[in-house]
């Protein structure tokens, strides 16, 4: 028959029933262990869903495809469902190991205390 396809005649709509909506793009880290990972540097953009150790939270190094990130926040969030919460999704935002240094060092300046190589400090 002309202009069928096995899809049903819809262009574009395969056998997944999302309407156009992929079921990778619902999915969310719901399991302990599975995180999304969200950097938060200018532009902030999301790296995927990865598993990592139960227990990573803030200042941890973790390694995303070859690049070194610093977590900076951990963030789970809840669902009521029955009368009781129910995790729903854990994200960690992250910054490149080397925008998270030069924060610190820059943060540092403003506050007016040195990190650094200790033949540079302030002199007596």
């Amino acid at each position: 028959m002309p202009g069928s396809s096995s899809n049903g005649g819809r262009p574009g709509g395969g056998s997944n029933g999302g309407g156009g909506r992929s079921r990778k793009s619902d999915r969310k880290a719901r399991k302990p262990g599975l995180f999304e990972i969200k950097v938060v540097t200018p532009p902030p953009r999301s790296l995927g869903i990865y598993a990592l150790p139960p227990n990573t939270h803030n200042g941890e190094e973790i390694e995303i495809e070859g690049q070194g990130y610093v977590v900076t926040r951990l963030e789970l969030t809840f669902k009521l469902v029955k009368g009781r919460y129910v995790r729903d999704h854990s994200r960690l935002e992250v910054q490149p190991t080397s925008r998270y240094f030069l924060n610190m060092m820059l943060d540092s300046l403003v506050h007016g205390t040195y990190i650094g190589p200790a033949d540079c400090g302030p002199q007596d």
